[in-house]
């Protein structure tokens, strides 16, 4: 008996250690591609290249903070600024993740204000919507700017970018109401954002899988004789991007991959045609090897940060 225990027991950690290492390996394969997707903007982030204030506060929620990251030459009339929104799925993330603290650090070396920002995340039972996270982060810009203008930062023009769900939520604050911005609008940079929650893009085709779709978006309920209403698609379109566009939308650079299995790849295609239907300047660039982490083609990895250089010369006319 004590020798099947002990024999049970060896069994039972060598499981245990096989998952702690599985989970090590895991950890470090994501850094490593982490590493390798943003290693472009790894730049030495210290006194002679800007500094970072952390945890401001936006609002009274302990998510609703942003980390604010400064240039170090102050002696500009005016600067442009640059919201960053992290990705999670709507329900996870932070504004100190590596992708979050490389743009940060980057473009603040390159003499950008950048706002890192977190927002409220949905969680089971607590009411939080798309809608509520656009509002946050509407509110996170104008707390930016006044913070900046106190510490001797000028703004008057911004960008936005963000990947995932953050890159739909970069999107939604530069398209869905950008006369309410503090300061001008220019471009978005955006990787892998859903541009559009209608439920039949993420292959929700009966009417209780549709109106369960929109209330986990939407936070609205509708009966299943209520999809298709009038109601039920403006709680739809509240959040979709691609509904918003016109021919004043700025620019856009987006990137998206074809293998995709997080955000719907169909979801996209609404706002490509929106693009094109009101002429709005953009660059779509397609990671073809690539799944929801664009990890799978380094050469569009470079033509994106590329191209992204080109937006920030082009768009931005603090100089």
């Amino acid at each position: 008996m004590k020798k099947v225990m002990m024999s049970t027991l060896f069994i039972l950690l060598c499981i245990i250690v096989a998952g702690f290492f599985a989970v090590i390996g895991i950890k470090l394969a994501t850094e490593h591609l982490m590493e390798q997707r943003y290693g472009y903007l790894k730049v030495d982030f210290n006194e002679s290249a800007g500094t970072k204030i952390e945890d401001l506060k936006y609002g009274e929620d302990p998510l609703q903070t942003f980390d604010l990251y400064l240039p170090a030459d102050k002696s500009k009339e005016n600067y442009s600024f640059i919201l960053y929104v992290h990705g999670g799925g709507f329900s996870g993330g932070d504004k100190g993740t590596i992708d979050a603290v490389r743009y940060g650090e980057y473009l603040a070396s390159k003499g950008y204000v950048v706002a890192s920002a977190n927002y409220r995340l949905a969680a089971e039972g607590n009411g939080v919507t798309v809608r509520d996270m656009y509002d946050d982060l509407m509110i996170a810009v104008e707390r930016s700017v006044e913070e900046a203008v106190t510490r001797g930062y000028h703004l008057t023009e911004m960008a936005t970018t963000g990947g995932s769900a953050g890159g739909c939520l970069a999107m939604l604050v530069a398209y869905k109401e950008p006369d309410k911005l503090p300061i001008p609008i220019r471009f978005v940079f955006e990787e892998t954002g859903p541009a559009s929650f209608e439920p039949e893009l993420w292959d929700m085709n009966t009417d209780d899988e549709k109106r369960y779709f929109v209330y986990s978006v939407t936070g609205k309920e509708f009966t299943a004789e209520e999809v298709g209403s009038e109601p039920y698609q403006a709680a739809i379109d509240d959040i979709s991007v691609a509904t918003m566009i016109t021919e004043d939308s700025v620019p856009i650079l987006l990137a998206y991959g074809p293998k995709d299995k997080i955000v719907n790849v169909k979801a996209k295609y609404p706002l490509l045609d929106a693009l094109d239907e009101y002429g709005v300047e953009h660059t779509y660039i397609e990671f073809p090897n690539s799944g929801h982490g664009l990890s799978g083609d380094p050469d569009k990895t470079e033509e994106w940060f590329s191209v992204m250089e080109d937006y920030l010369s082009k768009y931005f006319e603090n100089k």
